[in-house]
């Protein structure tokens, strides 16, 4: 799945409401609260969920010894597979939606409800809630040709750097930068696309792809509690509590990816306080469960925020 932007939101999202669940575990939080770009990261990384059990299990045992969660590097690893439980979150509750708009393989690039749905997220998320967000729009709306492409490029890749700090093997820096080539993700995302989407803001687009997928409503509670954590405002973990069991198939696409994600990091801090197994873990991170298991059918109608 393409849609970083959607891939991240979710991301910071989850921890937004994680970190007030009074189930979650002190040590996840701590990691979420300190390496929340390397949760980030492991957000727009595929097929993580493929290890995500056994790190943490792994963790968990390495920090019976005793002080070993005092080492960053520890705490990055479960703050990336939180991330990435984020990622699978949001991939259970988007391919559906991008296969009945025929979509088939990630190797194609973003479809344009994908498009769509990243745009969206970059105004509504991203742009923030006060003064600056028109400013953004505007900034969206009104670049001449080709300066648009470059924003979201240089955007793109400052956020990689960002999470991204490659250390060289000097003694054999060749063999190194092989290595690193050849195992990297092929960036497939054409900028342009994401460029003239936001430019036409097309009404019919934007209600085939987002009215009618109910990807997002600003009404949702899990979707105003993130919100309101993003500006800043006081929210009770209670109100996290109930607005996650008040998510079901009649909320957002998006708010059901936070509900979904929420479930997998709480499995995942029950895994890390010893409550369950990682072969109870794994199955409720859905581990070999179909992504398109969801399932997706068009609604009759229902209007985005």
């Amino acid at each position: 799945m393409s849609e970083h932007f959607t891939h991240v939101a979710v991301c910071d999202d989850t921890a937004r409401l994680a970190l007030l669940h009074p189930d979650l575990h002190p040590e996840l939080a701590r990691a979420l609260e300190s390496c929340m770009d390397t949760a980030r990261l492991g957000g727009v990384t595929r097929g993580a969920d493929r290890f995500t059990a056994e790190i943490i299990a792994r963790s968990r045992e390495e920090a019976r010894k005793g002080e070993a969660l005092r080492d960053r590097r520890l705490r990055e690893k479960l703050a990336f597979v939180l991330g990435a439980l984020a990622h699978r979150a949001a991939d259970r509750l988007m391919k559906p939606v991008f296969r009945f708009f025929g979509h088939k393989s990630d190797e194609d690039g973003p479809c344009e409800a994908s498009i769509y749905m990243d745009i969206f997220v970059l105004r509504e998320v991203f742009c923030g809630g006060d003064e600056r967000s028109e400013l953004y729009r505007r900034a969206i709306h009104e670049a001449p040709p080709g300066a648009l492409e470059e924003a979201f490029r240089i955007l793109w890749q400052r956020a990689l750097v960002a999470m991204h700090t490659f250390a060289p093997d000097l003694s054999d820096a060749g063999a190194w930068l092989d290595k690193l080539l050849e195992t990297r993700q092929r960036y497939t995302v054409s900028l342009e696309r994401y460029a003239r989407a936001a430019r036409e803001w097309a009404p019919e687009k934007i209600r085939r792809y987002l009215d009618e997928t109910r990807f997002y409503d600003r009404s949702d509670g899990l979707i105003r509690l993130a919100r309101a954590r993003q500006r800043g405002d006081s929210v009770d973990g209670r109100a996290v509590i109930e607005a996650l069991g008040a998510t079901d198939e009649r909320s957002s696409r998006y708010a059901r990816a936070l509900a979904k994600a929420l479930s997998y990091v709480l499995a995942a801090s029950r895994l890390f306080a010893g409550e369950i197994g990682a072969e109870e873990a794994r199955r409720l991170f859905d581990v070999g469960v179909d992504e398109l298991s969801v399932g997706y059918e068009p609604p009759r109608s229902k209007a985005t925020g």
